[in-house]
């Protein structure tokens, strides 16, 4: 049976229920008929993981909607401001202070879940594949963590020409029209951002399932 249950709350950010699937049967496997308690403690990792994001991801999912909601009012506002490129610069930048706020939080409260998981892991699976599958799990977290960051960085570039041109359209001749095509371009400008975080993690996965497999019997 598992003897860390109340440690045992989470999964990776970004690897989430995988890696610990895999980590299921990798460890599974190394104990073989030794233990077969092993799976179920480790499927009891993947829920009690499960069990701390959620509330994590719903907190950061609020947290964002209320930053939204506020640079909308702003921008609201800034339509009748004395200085709409002002106006429309601040609450962009109020907006971005609050979402990276958000994001912050919620990455401390994954990290927290991702090391709990780790000592439920350790806790569940033999001496001799324990170290190794939470080893895999810290190169494949450090991957995803450094794909989202590219992302972000490449996403912020896209939003600071949106601003620029959303400022310029306060005396545009069309502001309307000035407003839509600087949204689209702004569409345009991110889908790459968001097609190379997809491909990244993608990549980050086959490493982690590649690294977890060479786990097998007390190999690293």
């Amino acid at each position: 049976m598992r003897t860390n249950r109340s440690k045992a709350s989470v999964t990776p950010q970004l690897l989430g229920a995988f890696a610990l699937a895999v980590a299921v049967g990798v460890a599974t496997s190394a104990a073989q008929a030794q233990d077969t308690s092993v799976g179920e403690c480790l499927k009891g990792c993947r829920n009690d993981a499960k069990a701390c994001n959620e509330p994590v991801r719903a907190a950061r999912k609020s947290c964002a909607q209320t930053c939204r909601d506020g640079l909308k009012s702003q921008l609201q506002e800034c339509k009748t401001a004395d200085d709409p490129a002002t106006c429309i610069g601040t609450a962009f930048t109020t907006a971005h202070t609050c979402l990276d706020g958000c994001r912050a939080t919620a990455m401390a409260g994954h990290d927290t879940c991702f090391g709990n998981t780790n000592a439920c892991i350790l806790a569940c699976v033999p001496a001799e594949v324990a170290p190794c599958i939470v080893g895999c799990r810290e190169i494949a977290r450090a991957c995803n963590q450094t794909a989202s960051e590219v992302a972000h960085t490449c996403h912020d570039s896209c939003r600071d020409v949106l601003v620029t041109t959303l400022q310029g359209c306060a005396s545009a001749d069309d502001p309307a029209a000035c407003k839509s095509g600087a949204r689209e371009a702004f569409m345009t400008c991110k889908a790459p951002c968001m097609a190379t975080l997809k491909e990244s993690r993608t990549v980050c996965k086959a490493d982690a399932k590649s690294c977890m497999q060479g786990c097998k019997g007390g190999e690293s």
